[in-house]
């Protein structure tokens, strides 16, 4: 039943604020927040109170969830320090290679025989469940903290691997649409969408960049607005070249952005994450709310088998494969392997097969997929979200705890002056838990706390890209320990007023 513009209005405004609503209630109880949103949104949805018809808004919604998701890659990409995932590069880059071949097969293998699944449809699923994606990662992480590195591993798979899956997924449907394609004309097509996505992130987010470092040049209350606009451009830049290019170019932008170090690059990062948590939230109440419930439960106990398949065994033959020699020890491992929660991006594309397959367009009526194939697939996907975010998100702190992965609230110290005082206090911050990090102008003192066992960067600190360097949005004080008082004072001040330090 068409609906117009009105009650097309309302259902927006309420889903933002059950949304937010959701995050509030998970916030007091200490729970993921995806796990409220994801029932919220089965209960405002057309099967139980009925508020909320998803379906009511037709392609708006895919053209939603495609911002919204090209916004939350963007701050992903932003939220990566390169310095980090350089520490655990071999394993990041094998999970979204090599992990992404072993769970295509694995999970395709899996809806199969399990699901019966046909073929073709089982490597679509393959291919949209491949992804994790910092929808869930994110969240999930923000709540329970673990080690480092181990948080850069899966913050790093879920930001990267979402452009890959989501193009492996297109791909999948073109070949299956196209009788006569071969696997290599298939495989080309997955690497010009890199290539085109890769080109237009790297390219314009570093032009950005360039272009913010330049002082004066936008009004500061318009930065993150500018920003936003840019990002937007490049995503549909990239799709004018090829379809699904613009999630790859708005994660490696906002990598290329993180690596410039601009000015207030920590407003920045803090306004695209509120915008994330804001959009996230949209997305869940209406995606949950899209599909019907009969749709899920016709799936039954083959559905709900496949996807403890995909955790307990495709899962751990995943992150074995990809971090053989990685520097992780086996109780990291053993917990990367148990976080896989599945998010936005997967809902989005196999919402976008579901819709293609109702209109039954010909190419794919003669591959032998049908509408009925398309509620079965967005079922199987849908319950695999659901399974994955509420286990490992309700477990994954014990997990943490139980495997001694689990870390305690950053302890970060940013000492400016790396003198002989200076130098003292890092080593007396270190010997109480702190983690110090020294800047001085002055090169010889560097080197000596360097030789003394602290990290140390040269550079002035009263200039902003030095603080971003320094990660001093992260630090919980700042120590000025230099023999000029107007810079202890200058440097103290807008620590407190820029960082709220």
């Amino acid at each position: 039943m068409p609906v117009g513009a009105h009650e097309l209005v309302e259902m927006t405004a309420i889903a933002i604020a059950v949304g937010i609503l959701a995050q509030v209630v998970a916030d007091r109880v200490r729970l993921p927040s995806i796990v409220f949103l994801l029932l919220f949104g089965l209960l405002v949805g057309p099967d139980l109170l009925g508020i909320i018809e998803p379906r009511a808004f037709g392609e708006g919604l895919r053209a939603i969830v495609t911002i919204a998701v090209a916004v939350i890659l963007f701050e992903g990409g932003l939220q990566l320090h390169y310095v980090d995932v350089a520490a655990v590069g071999r394993a990041v880059r094998n999970l979204v290679t090599v992990g992404v071949v072993v769970t295509v097969l694995g999970a395709s293998a899996a809806a199969h025989w399990i699901a019966d699944l046909p073929w073709m449809l089982a490597l679509l699923f393959g291919a949209i469940v491949s992804v994790t994606g910092p929808t869930v990662i994110n969240p999930l992480l923000d709540r329970v903290k673990v080690k480092r590195r181990v948080d850069t591993v899966l913050r790093g798979e879920g930001i990267l691997i979402d452009p890959i899956g989501a193009i492996l997924a297109v791909v999948v449907l073109e070949w299956i649409a196209t009788a006569e394609a071969s696997v290599w004309e298939g495989l080309m097509g997955f690497v010009f969408r890199m290539g085109v996505g890769a080109v237009v992130g790297v390219a314009g987010g570093w032009l950005l960049g360039r272009v913010l470092r330049i002082r004066g040049i936008f009004p500061d209350e318009l930065k993150n607005l500018v920003v936003l606009a840019w990002v937007l451009t490049l995503f549909a830049i990239a799709e004018a070249f090829s379809a699904e290019s613009g999630l790859a170019a708005v994660v490696l932008a906002g990598m290329a952005v993180r690596r410039e170090s601009i000015p207030r690059q920590s407003q920045l990062r803090r306004f695209k994450g509120e915008l994330s948590v804001l959009f996230i939230s949209i997305l869940f109440i209406l995606l949950s709310a899209y599909l019907p419930l009969e749709t899920v439960s016709a799936v039954g106990w083959k559905g709900v088998m496949t996807v403890l398949v995909l955790m307990v065994v495709v899962r751990p033959l995943n992150v074995l494969a990809s971090t053989w020699k990685s520097g992780l020890s086996w109780r990291e491992r053993v917990f990367v392997m148990w976080i896989s929660p599945r998010g936005v991006v997967a809902i989005s594309i196999a919402s976008f097969v579901a819709l293609l397959l109702q209109s039954e367009p010909t190419e794919l009526v003669e591959a032998g997929l049908t509408a009925a194939d398309g509620d079965a697939l967005l079922a199987l996907v849908f319950l695999t979200i659901a399974i994955t975010v509420v286990v490992q998100g309700v477990t994954a702190g014990a997990v943490s705890r139980l495997l001694g992965v689990h870390a305690e609230a950053r302890r970060y110290a940013v000492v400016v002056g790396a003198n002989r005082l200076g130098r003292t206090v890092g080593l007396l911050l270190r010997e109480h838990g702190w983690e110090p990090l020294l800047i001085d102008t002055n090169g010889w003192q560097v080197a000596a706390a360097r030789r003394a066992g602290l990290p140390a960067l040269t550079g002035n600190s009263l200039d902003r890209r030095v603080l971003e360097e320094a990660d001093l949005d992260e630090a919980s004080i700042l120590i000025a320990t230099t023999t000029n008082q107007e810079t202890n004072f200058l440097v103290s001040q807008l620590a407190k007023d820029e960082y709220h330090l």
